[in-house]
């Protein structure tokens, strides 16, 4: 399957697409693999775009486990450890219910979301980024966690 953002947008990068064939790859023939099962050696490249997030009833509150050299050089103090609501400046505070959305979609559906992003970064203009973010599930019914790819236009 190819990439298609809700946009309808292209990617910047073929790396949401590379992110998406391993994490289809590791799904086999379910509707979408566990955690244990994403193998690390086929994202070595990817792992600084990468984060991983628990998943929470309140999409708000899903929580990263995992972020990357890069997705964590893009936040003011690290990612890991912290709810989106968390991980948001009080600038951002108002683009917390569309975000939340899109992780909301992977949670209730069960399948992927793509779609592009932007944010202000440091003190530059606004960078534009790809968002992917891939189901994962022990049991094969419950999203308990997200892998995220964010793959900005500038790094």
């Amino acid at each position: 399957m190819q990439v298609e953002f809700v946009d309808g947008a292209k990617p910047l990068t073929d790396r949401p697409q590379r992110l998406y064939d391993i994490w289809d790859r590791c799904r086999g023939r379910r509707a979408m693999p566990a955690h244990r099962d994403v193998v690390l050696e086929e994202l070595c490249d990817l792992l600084p775009y990468i984060g991983v997030m628990e998943s929470a009833a309140d999409p708000a509150e899903c929580r990263y486990v995992f972020a990357g050299g890069v997705v964590d050089a893009m936040a003011v103090q690290s990612f890991k450890g912290r709810t989106i609501r968390e991980a948001l400046t009080t600038g951002d505070l108002s683009s917390l219910a569309e975000i939340a959305a899109f992780y909301g979609t992977v949670i209730t559906n069960r399948a992927p979301c793509c779609s592009r992003g932007n944010m202000a970064y440091q003190n530059r203009d606004h960078i534009i980024f790809d968002r992917v973010l891939l189901p994962l599930s022990v049991d094969g019914q419950v999203v308990d966690h997200i892998l995220c790819g964010f793959f900005y236009n500038e790094i």
